[in-house]
């Protein structure tokens, strides 16, 4: 939309016109640019040394592959009770076909000084093989950092598959955390989600609380897979 003039100036904006207001659209044409420039600002983030204190030029400079900016941008999506689809109201739960991971929200993504009080760790490029495992142990110390959960969000490219194939994944990973003998599993499920390369855990997390996040390689259809894993919360 326009911002508002002041002299009462008739606005078109497409097939709509307003006086005094802004053009109101929703819908993924409105979506795309949004994650878009999401996707930019992502990139510059690292690009520049932004990671991991959230400070410009303090940290190395990284280029960040695609499935680590997928990952960042899923791991801190906020949850919402609902959308509206030509203004009218249709409720939603975490992981529907109506908002998946949620609402994009860099702010509960990644670390930026003086704005949030978060830490966020990113593992990318990581490479596992066919029936391996990978262990990333985190301990919880909320000195200086007020999140109140754990995030966890695994993304991968997954191969091409072949003609035909429905609710399938050739090289599944799994995604899972454990902690005081307790097991986690990804996207809001009680098992391993096989039919997704993108998994989040979210769990409430306490200062002084340890966690295994492990990531499992499973019935691989080529030597290896390449991941990337982020993690947010209070380290």
């Amino acid at each position: 939309g326009e911002c508002d003039p002041t002299d009462g100036t008739v606005l078109s904006v497409g097939d709509v016109t307003n006086a005094y207001g802004l053009d109101y659209r929703v819908g993924t044409s409105m979506a795309a640019p949004v994650v878009t420039g999401t996707v930019a600002l992502i990139r510059q983030y690292f690009e520049e040394g932004w990671y991991p204190s959230g400070i410009k030029g303090s940290g190395k400079k990284i280029t960040p592959s695609g499935t680590l900016v997928k990952a960042i941008i899923m791991n801190g999506a906020q949850l919402v009770a609902g959308i509206q689809d030509n203004k009218v109201t249709v409720y939603s739960s975490e992981y529907d076909n109506t908002q998946n991971f949620g609402r994009v929200s860099l702010i509960n993504s990644l670390a930026l000084d003086g704005k949030n009080k978060l830490e966020t760790k990113v593992y990318d490029r990581e490479s596992i093989t066919n029936d391996s495992l990978k262990n990333y142990n985190i301990r919880i110390n909320t000195s200086g950092c007020d999140a109140t959960e754990l995030r966890v969000t695994l993304a991968w490219n997954d191969p091409a598959s072949t003609q035909g194939c429905t609710n399938c994944v050739n090289n599944d990973l799994d995604l899972y955390i454990v902690r005081d003998g307790k097991t986690y599993y990804p996207n809001g499920l009680n098992k391993k989600d096989s039919k997704n390369n993108a998994e989040r855990i979210r769990i409430p997390a306490t200062n002084g609380q340890s966690f295994k996040v492990r990531v499992k390689a499973y019935n691989l259809a080529t030597n290896s897979q390449k991941y990337s894993l982020v993690v947010s919360g209070c380290f």
